[in-house]
């Protein structure tokens, strides 16, 4: 059997019933996670089995689905058959090739500064299709309005016994080890970190930084993710197993519309770019290239990274990142105030990652909102986006979806296809053409269709239906194409992001 391992973690708290009145790290609150699983096969269903597995390593539940060719269908956590706080993870076998993704939510938190909230936030992280000894996290943070969790899982077959001892080194914006965590994960099993600094004081309460986890062994497989929990939104994804000279990250924003970049209610979206040197020992010098959605360069900068940090480049919170400073006046400029655009960085030598965190504002369709995705080091001729949403109730919008893929090939990728799933079906319910110069991003919006994203004219995204949840294809033979999937989800407040996956 063909299996992919995947690191889904139900993050379940305890409520707490006091009153919080002076400032202290958010409480995400209750969570659960729900995942999807796409089929890749063009021609034969797939079997899958879906098995949870406890913190001890014991098989909790298992859950069987047939999933039509390159169709997908979700695994919700009400039709798991766990018991109410469970906590532990997933792994899923089947006879066919697929890929999966994961959607948490969180209900019930405080903001922790006395502030009233609604208490839900989401983040959403890819699948792993094989686990690895080394994975790196380029963006966590151990402060009051933000903090990072950490969970680790043993990518395997749950062995009983079985166990693999595993690091989790956190390095600090200068890249000075700040804090070493050893342990053991069970086979199957997961554990889970909270970097909140009133869990981890050792961090010393304003602490931003990465991580690298290792097995001890340097062979054992590990799979791990990332959870960021501010104040009133949260995001997630999944660690990276190795870096480039060069990586691509498809989607950032700088969209100030009324101009007025020093009022908060001003602002739509922005980003913040964190860029991870992997050496151990050499700086690394990076070019960091702003592009539009015509392909058009509006801005560079050059920067060196110390060896095993991360440096922050961020399109709204400018002079507070690590934007160098002869470019810190210039930048914004460049960039303008209704920007939306791909990001190009490249090293001198050592291998780098990096996280976009995508932000929403209150003056946002889905209000105050974070998700996170990571670059991409190589394009591939298929990707495969294992949901995709267009969600309508009497006219109120519940979920949609921006779908953003690039073409990071030296030559135009012409014509390639585009074909939309719904969940249980074989055949597209909508297919469309499109074309891509190097270096050009474009965007497919289910709400706003051809009207207000890239979607071709004569390609109407309403033929998805106002229920649609379903899979996406993009077949471009020959071309070198990455995505990524927004869920933009006003009905729960917030939004949620992840890679597309690569195929051939």
């Amino acid at each position: 059997m063909k299996r992919l391992t995947t690191c889904l973690v139900a993050l379940v708290l305890a409520l707490s019933t006091v009153v919080v009145l002076l400032a202290a790290p958010p409480n995400p609150g209750v969570g659960n996670t729900n995942f999807t699983v796409q089929n890749l096969d063009v021609t034969d269903a797939a079997t899958v089995y879906a098995y949870y597995v406890s913190l001890t390593g014991v098989q909790s539940a298992t859950k069987v689905k047939i999933i039509p060719p390159q169709g997908s269908d979700g695994f919700p956590v009400d039709e798991s058959g766990l018991p109410d706080n469970w906590l532990g993870s997933v792994y899923v076998e089947a006879d066919r090739q697929m890929v999966a993704f994961a959607q948490l939510l969180w209900q019930n938190g405080t903001p922790g500064d006395g502030t009233a909230a609604d208490g839900k936030t989401a983040g959403a992280y890819n699948g792993f299709q094989t686990g690895l000894p080394k994975l790196y996290f380029p963006s966590l943070a151990s402060r009051e309005p933000q903090f990072s969790r950490i969970s680790v899982q043993g990518a395997s077959v749950p062995v009983d016994g079985g166990g693999i001892p595993f690091s989790i080194k956190l390095y600090d914006r200068d890249g000075v080890l700040s804090y070493t965590i050893t342990d053991t994960v069970l086979m199957g099993a997961q554990k889970t970190y909270s970097l909140s600094p009133d869990d981890m004081a050792v961090l010393g309460g304003d602490w931003l930084g990465s991580a690298v986890i290792e097995a001890v062994d340097g062979v054992s497989p590990l799979a791990a993710v990332a959870t960021m929990h501010w104040r009133l939104y949260a995001a997630s994804y999944s660690a990276v197993p190795h870096g480039s000279t060069k990586i691509y990250l498809p989607s950032a924003t700088r969209r100030v519309p009324s101009g007025q970049t020093l009022l908060l209610d001003a602002w739509l979206q922005y980003t913040g770019v964190v860029v991870q040197n992997l050496d151990t020992l050499t700086d690394a010098v990076v070019t960091v290239t702003w592009y539009d959605r015509l392909g058009n360069q509006l801005y560079q900068f050059v920067d060196s990274i110390p060896a095993n940090s991360s440096h922050g480049y961020n399109t709204r919170f400018v002079d507070e990142s690590q934007v160098p400073n002869a470019s810190k006046a210039t930048f914004p400029i460049a960039l303008g105030n209704d920007w939306n655009g791909s990001v190009v960085i490249e090293s001198n030598g050592p291998e780098i990652i990096a996280v976009a965190n995508l932000q929403w504002t209150e003056a946002h369709p889905a209000k105050a909102a974070a998700s996170a995705y990571t670059s991409g080091v190589e394009g591939t001729p298929r990707v495969y986006l294992p949901a995709t949403f267009r969600r309508i109730d009497a006219g109120t919008w519940l979920q949609y979806t921006g779908a953003i893929v690039q073409n990071i090939g030296a030559t135009a990728c012409n014509d390639y296809n585009v074909s939309w799933y719904i969940r249980g079906q074989t055949d597209p319910v909508l297919t469309y053409t499109d074309s891509l110069a190097p270096h050009i991003a474009h965007g497919y919006n289910t709400r706003f269709g051809s009207a207000g994203s890239d979607v071709p004219a004569g390609a109407d995204v309403t033929e998805l239906s106002d229920d649609f949840r379903g899979a996406m294809i993009i077949s471009a033979p020959g071309c070198e194409l990455l995505a990524i999937h927004n869920t933009v989800w006003p009905a729960w407040t917030d939004s949620t992001t992840y890679n597309g996956l690569g195929g051939h």
